[in-house]
């Protein structure tokens, strides 16, 4: 469980945020986190109560449940959240379909259709997962196909997993994007821009689960290889990536730091010109969403993406930031470190402003207003 201030509060206070008179719209999430919680659950809620006058919104976990005799008396639409299927959410299932209340499932991945458990274990890092384990990979992800095909609709990221939804099942499917949150925005609002020094750049990789380090060797030779060929440049790491020996040869060129707060990580960003987003080309990497642009967009910094379909369809190279081929990452390194810092600044500006346009809160209502 991952509390922080901005989900704090009271079950009375998050009951309280369903307003009487609007049409109230209940998340549910197993337990507080700053991953699929935090986009999919909070960031939606923050959007609807900041910007709307119709609708009201709050979050729930599995635990208040046994607290709320029935949460349909509460709500006119439940959002269920990467929850799998089981005797309490059947019950609350039957409780909104009684009354005539819509029932929707959220999934930001591949997890829903235990006919990818081997690969989404492969990609994740688990090589060895077999026997019981993979026996309860397997299960949990059928428990999420089944909570999402009883519900009366699906909402998922972006284009390419809806399709992969649609191919499982009959239910309609609609996106809303991953997003940003007002306090990131009001962080990133007292950032000053920097893009650094001609002939270097500040390599920033995050990563978010011990799985990005099979993304990280996607481009881990071409970065090794534009560091020994730019002397000046430095590589941060934050998160969970255990640094090959290539690397921690580099010495103090190579930072390496914990795991962080989602928020001192747009702080973080503002001080690095490139943010990297390699990733190993599979459905499953594919059905990730791009929040690790528009983050990084926000804060005035570029990001250097695999060309995955999504990246691909965000990014236009060369404009609001820069892709590259599995073979192509110290070749678009040098490129960018060559550029003129006016040039970096025009490509970080185009980002951040499209970040702004198309990933803030305003933004997110507007998708959300045309699904419930």
């Amino acid at each position: 469980m991952t509390n922080h201030p901005l989900w704090n509060l009271s079950l009375a206070a998050r009951l309280g945020l369903l307003k009487p008179g609007t049409q109230r719209i209940a998340f549910l999430y197993p337990q507080p986190d700053v991953g699929t919680f935090r986009y999919r659950a909070f960031n939606p809620v923050d959007a609807i109560n900041n910007h709307s006058t119709k609708k009201s919104a709050s979050y729930f976990f599995l635990s208040d449940l046994r607290a709320i005799d029935d949460l349909s008396t509460f709500a006119d639409v439940l959002v269920v959240v990467r929850v799998p299927f089981d005797g309490p959410l059947e019950r609350l299932y039957r409780k909104f379909r009684h009354q005539g209340k819509k029932i929707y499932f959220d999934i930001d991945d591949l997890v829903f259709n235990p006919e990818f458990a081997p690969l989404v274990a492969t990609n994740l890092g688990y090589h060895q997962l077999e026997g019981d384990h993979l026996n309860q990979w397997t299960a949990f992800m059928t428990n999420i196909g089944k909570a999402l095909s009883k519900a009366d609709a699906v909402t998922t990221t972006h284009s390419f997993l809806a399709e992969r939804i649609r191919e499982f099942t009959d239910n309609p499917v609609h996106v809303f994007s991953n997003s940003l949150n007002a306090a990131q925005l009001e962080v990133c609002s007292r950032l000053s821009s920097d893009q650094g020094t001609q002939g270097s750049l500040r390599i920033a990789y995050f990563s978010g689960s011990p799985s990005h380090s099979l993304d990280f060797e996607v481009a881990r030779h071409g970065i090794i290889r534009f560091l020994h060929e730019s002397p000046d440049s430095s590589l941060t790491v934050v998160g969970h990536l255990e640094l090959s020996s290539e690397l921690r040869a580099l010495g103090s060129r190579i930072r390496s730091l914990p795991f962080m707060d989602f928020l001192a990580m747009q702080a973080l960003l503002a001080t690095c010109d490139v943010n990297i987003v390699p990733l190993q080309r599979s459905v499953f990497t594919h059905s990730k969403s791009e929040l690790k642009y528009f983050e990084a967009a926000a804060a005035s910094t570029i990001t250097l993406a695999s060309r995955s379909p999504l990246f691909s369809q965000v990014i236009t190279h060369g404009a609001n930031g820069m892709l590259a081929n599995a073979d192509e990452w110290a070749q678009v390194l040098h490129a960018l470190s060559a550029m003129e810092v006016s040039d970096r600044s025009s490509i970080a500006q185009a980002a951040k402003t499209h970040a702004e346009a198309t990933y803030s809160p305003s933004a997110l209502l507007s998708q959300l207003e045309a699904i419930f």
